[in-house]
């Protein structure tokens, strides 16, 4: 078989079955997105976090989901689980996005992403078990809103003891400025550093009222100056103790938060 015609095999595939050929279009398109962010990572300073989401942003309609849909969509996009998904390298989220959402072969992965199909298998192999290890790690809703609530509380208050009971011991708070606005660099860890850090906000900015709201389909905390969000929290609780905070302040992804 020469070139043209395995060119033209190729194409009565793609017009055969559209959406396989739509879909690795879109996947190739989003892999050179992840290269030119990737590109500008090294050019920012500090964290970089998930844009967290409104609630009203949140709703799924009610249509047949896979696997990864259950576990990122149960109660909308986990900011846990997006950020398990922004550590992954991009092929291999890709990898794991075809393979699951798409249920497109390893064979077909393969040509999409430019790896081999075995190669291809062990990228999502290894993204499912990431994504599938943190969606176990979820804790209830109402539990989840407890400990956020008893959190804000104790912000109010400037208990700093009450903050680090309930903190997990290895707490970890990464915040994102983006380059615009003060942030740390580095993440903040340890239960009283991760608690003396989140008074330091307040604290430093006594004008912002914190309210809790659903940021992600989770409870979080958004910090506002007088109407303006300048600020989203949100939180990973297991065990009843909170593991992770994330601090949300730049602009760029405040701009949902922000629309009237």
């Amino acid at each position: 078989m020469d070139e043209n015609q395995e060119e033209n095999l190729a194409r009565a595939e793609v017009i055969e079955v559209p959406q396989v050929g739509l879909t690795r279009v879109a996947a190739r398109i989003c892999l050179d997105i992840f290269d030119s962010a990737r590109h500008r990572r090294k050019l920012n300073v500090g964290e970089r976090l998930p844009e967290p989401v409104p609630e009203r942003m949140t709703t799924v309609a009610s249509t047949p989901v896979r696997a990864l849909d259950r576990i990122t969509l149960g109660e909308s996009v986990k900011t846990a689980l997006t950020v398990v998904l922004e550590s992954l390298t991009p092929a291999a989220r890709a990898a794991f996005v075809l393979r699951d959402m798409f249920a497109l072969s390893f064979g077909e992965i393969a040509a999409t992403v430019g790896r081999n199909p075995q190669m291809c298998r062990q990228l999502a192999s290894a993204a499912w078990w990431r994504v599938r290890h943190r969606g176990r790690r979820e804790t209830a809703s109402d539990v989840h809103t407890r400990i956020v609530t008893a959190f804000r509380a104790a912000c109010d208050t400037g208990d700093v003891t009450s903050l680090v009971s309930l903190l997990a011991p290895d707490a970890t708070t990464l915040s994102d400025g983006g380059g615009k606005v003060r942030a740390a660099l580095n993440p903040i860890r340890g239960a009283e550093r991760t608690a003396r850090f989140m008074l330091g906000v307040l604290l430093q900015h006594p004008a912002l009222e914190a309210t809790l709201q659903s940021v992600n389909g989770k409870t979080g905390l958004v910090l506002r100056h007088h109407t303006a969000v300048s600020g989203v929290v949100s939180f990973h609780v297991q065990d009843e103790k909170i593991t992770d905070v994330w601090l949300v302040l730049n602009p760029d992804k405040l701009r949902s938060w922000n629309r009237s």
